[in-house]
């Protein structure tokens, strides 16, 4: 059964930050084949929110506060999750969550660009041109929840 975990940085055991660098690891820099440095400033300050089944991490992205708005980002679905809904559900999560925990209805993300069509879903806007960013084409999307 399926279990969602929010948490800020200080609330995470050291089982809970393996498993999420882990995962954040082997979709980004190994998968998807993009050497950069993974875990970074953000981490402290963000919320981490994640999906798991007897202990294995399934899904995962985290939220915080930059300048005016609010992002989330390292948003992932295990290889073996993938195709089941959880990546829906999971920003389904993030949205919710926002609405809980930030002031700010306006949320910012740098998308992959080859997910623009599945934030498009939920509401997102393109925002300027396709940039690159840790080797990787990306697109700015910008959603209103006050309009949601």
């Amino acid at each position: 059964m399926i279990q969602w975990h929010l948490k800020t940085y200080d609330e995470l055991t050291k089982a809970d930050l393996w498993a999420i660098l882990s995962a954040r690891i082997s979709t980004f820099v190994v998968e998807q084949e993009r050497p950069y440095q993974e875990a970074d400033h953000l981490d402290h300050v963000a919320l981490h929110l994640w999906a798991e089944d007897d202990g294995e991490l399934l899904a995962y992205a985290r939220m915080y506060k930059e300048n005016d708005y609010i992002s989330f980002g390292r948003v992932l679905t295990a290889s073996q999750a993938r195709g089941k809904g959880l990546g829906k559900a999971l920003v389904e999560h993030i949205l919710k969550n926002i609405k809980l925990h930030y002031d700010n209805p306006i949320v910012t993300i740098n998308a992959q660009e080859d997910k623009e069509l599945f934030y498009e879903k939920f509401g997102f806007k393109a925002d300027g041109d396709v940039f690159i960013h840790h080797h990787t084409p990306h697109i700015k999307m910008t959603l209103d929840l006050n309009k949601k």
